[in-house]
């Protein structure tokens, strides 16, 4: 069960992990950074709404992750969520316009096409472009 959502790439499980490579998140909620994109940051135009769609569809709901057993530098286990009703949450926000296809860690090609859309139909971050 999703129980915290930090932005809209990063959310909290009620679920610890042990694995060392979680370094000083060992014992504690597990933290989950969505594969693929990257939603605003704190302080930019966005970053509030991005976080709101996160919450809206998947905060206190039981999902499951699609990862491949990888930890990014903060503890973070990386992976894809998958909502309830099936969809991905990380594709669900490049669809919308609140992320970016994230380039530099992902050459998937479904992303890429995704954010071309947004882009194109000017949803959320693309909205001024």
């Amino acid at each position: 069960m999703v129980v915290g959502v930090q932005d809209g790439d990063t959310v909290t499980l009620r679920l610890t992990s042990n694995d060392p490579r979680a370094g000083k998140r060992v014992g504690k909620n597990l933290r989950i950074r969505l594969l693929h994109v990257d939603c605003p940051e704190r302080g930019y135009p966005y970053y509030m709404l991005a976080k709101k769609y996160t919450s809206e569809l998947c905060f206190q709901k039981n999902v499951r992750v699609k990862h491949q057993n990888k930890f990014d530098k903060y503890g973070r286990l990386l992976g894809e969520i998958v909502l309830p009703d099936g969809r991905l949450l990380n594709k669900e926000l490049v669809k919308m316009g609140y992320a970016k296809h994230f380039k530099k860690d992902s050459s998937d090609a479904v992303y890429a096409d995704l954010e071309i859309k947004a882009r194109t139909k000017k949803l959320g971050i693309w909205e001024d472009e």
